[in-house]
């Protein structure tokens, strides 16, 4: 344990830099700074990652280091890579263990506009969902945006989506670059407050059926029955079509972990979305990797 100097709090004031950002102090030295960041980014359970990286990310000299990608002497060892791909929304695989009913079907159930693109099979974008894009790995994996992509999937897996996709081919490594980027960015690491019990894995069709009328407007019925008169006539047809393509969801798009999606990165908590973040990631300014720092700077 590292032993801080005590002194009264009343005669601490905090000091903050630019923004707001608290000002590093001195309490710890630079080599203990460093061994605990190597000590948190080399946790391997996820969730103890996530905690300690949480905690720490809030300590100014911590966050320091987590964004000095460039400043450490090497140029090319935290770059991650990311490109603007496209794929069918059922070639897509989520990570998190959970799809949630309610999350997948409340806005766009009151908010049917997209319901003829996506029965049409077209691109969806950002512009479809708010502005944010999803953010996948490896070409295949849901890292951000795990609920846009079920919406679609209900409605049509052969719809495609557009994403921005990280160069990172292990799943959970994925996940923990994009932490890093938030946490240093923000200085946090959001964590969803999530109510369970509505998984689309887990759910008896059902209880799905029971639900859907819950969430889908009148709107959205008749987005069905004009694009497609001839299949979509009755809610019943909606509602068949829907539950074909969560057993479709669950036989092909089986979760490639168990980490809960309140553990799921956030990107929308940096200013400038995801597309600030994944940059971060690309231009190497996220600190990874060792070294952390230049090999002279750590006194």
């Amino acid at each position: 344990m590292v032993r801080r100097r005590s002194v009264p709090k009343r005669s601490r004031p905090r000091r903050t830099g630019q923004g707001g950002v608290p000002t590093p102090n001195r309490s710890l030295p630079a080599s203990d700074t460093i061994r605990q960041v190597e000590r948190i980014l080399r946790e391997p359970r996820y969730e103890s990652f996530i905690k300690q990286l949480s905690t720490a990310a809030r300590d100014p000299k911590i966050r320091h280091i987590l964004i000095g990608g460039l400043m450490d002497g090497q140029l090319v060892d935290d770059l991650v890579t990311s490109n603007v791909i496209i794929r069918k929304t059922g070639n897509l695989t989520p990570i998190q263990y959970e799809i949630d009913l309610t999350s997948t079907l409340a806005w766009i159930g009151t908010h049917p506009e997209n319901v003829p693109h996506i029965l049409r099979g077209g691109t969806l974008g950002p512009e479809h969902f708010g502005g944010n894009p999803i953010v996948t790995g490896g070409g295949g994996y849901i890292v951000d945006g795990h609920h846009r992509w079920s919406q679609v999937y209900l409605i049509n897996p052969e719809a495609r989506l557009r994403s921005i996709d990280l160069n990172v081919l292990d799943p959970e490594k994925a996940l923990r670059a994009s932490q890093i980027a938030i946490a240093a960015m923000t200085g946090e690491v959001p964590v969803q407050q999530v109510k369970t019990g509505k998984n689309l894995y887990a759910m008896s069709f059902e209880d799905i059926e029971e639900n859907l009328p819950r969430y889908l407007s009148t709107e959205f019925y008749e987005a069905f029955y004009e694009t497609n008169p001839t299949e979509f006539r009755t809610r019943e047809d909606v509602h068949r079509h829907i539950l074909g393509n969560i057993m479709r969801m669950r036989k092909n798009s089986r979760p490639a972990s168990d980490i809960g999606r309140e553990l799921m990165p956030q990107f929308d908590a940096i200013p400038g979305g995801p597309e600030a973040g994944t940059s971060a990631l690309e231009e190497g300014k996220v600190n990874r990797s060792r070294p952390y720092i230049k090999p002279e700077s750590a006194a």
